[in-house]
């Protein structure tokens, strides 16, 4: 499903010269008029992220995006887990556990609800194979945040930002002069297009192909 994905299997399995194919997955597209709204209201900008709390996602860095502003942080998925209490360590060593909320598991709907209306997309994970909530976020036309490790540079690509690293002024840093790029220069359309470039059909015809070739 990456290219980074294919490099990974050659380090960890024997593959000989089997042949192979990157194909990326796709993304269901909404229909943004069946969108409504959750029953809690944020009165509050705000940055999203999701997936399941584990240390791999990295969400712990992400509480002093707060620092200096009233946005909050909300961050969808299983969060029954010893790290969602690491988040909220991080929040309460910031000062901003109180603009930091993790909802747990949501609907469809709720998803798209939250990816519609966010500031950002942030999602600063070091575990992905593909990582679908970008072209998500993408989709809706939002400034996605991303690390630089694993599939995320491949699949954000030059319509993404970046973190450098995870201390705080320097993800404080990326956040703001990318937010100001993103208004300033009015990249809506880039995002988009961007991805667009994952889609179903494509994936589907590309799969077929395989199957063509092995027959």
């Amino acid at each position: 499903i990456s290219q980074f994905a294919y490099e990974q299997s050659k380090l960890h399995l024997k593959l000989d010269n089997k042949p192979f194919s990157v194909i990326h997955n796709g993304c269901n597209i909404p229909d943004i008029r069946d969108i409504n709204e959750p029953a809690h209201l944020l009165k509050k900008p705000f940055l999203f992220s999701i997936g399941q709390l584990h240390s791999r996602k990295n969400f712990h860095v992400l509480p002093p995006l707060l620092k200096g502003n009233e946005d909050e942080l909300i961050i969808a998925g299983i969060n029954d887990t010893l790290y969602a209490k690491k988040v909220m360590d991080e929040a309460r060593r910031h000062n901003v556990e109180k603009r930091v909320r993790l909802i747990g598991t949501i609907t469809e709907n709720e998803k798209h609800w939250y990816f519609k209306n966010c500031k950002a997309f942030v999602f600063p994970s070091i575990g992905e194979g593909f990582g679908l909530p970008v072209i998500e976020a993408m989709y809706f036309g939002k400034p996605v945040f991303l690390s630089t490790h694993t599939s995320l540079p491949e699949v954000g690509g030059d319509a993404a930002y970046y973190f450098n690293d995870f201390s705080p002024e320097s993800m404080q840093c990326v956040f703001e002069k990318g937010m100001n790029d993103f208004t300033n220069n009015d990249r809506t359309q880039t995002v988009k297009q961007k991805a667009d470039l994952f889609d179903w059909n494509k994936n589907a015809k590309e799969y077929l192909e395989v199957y063509r070739n092995l027959f």
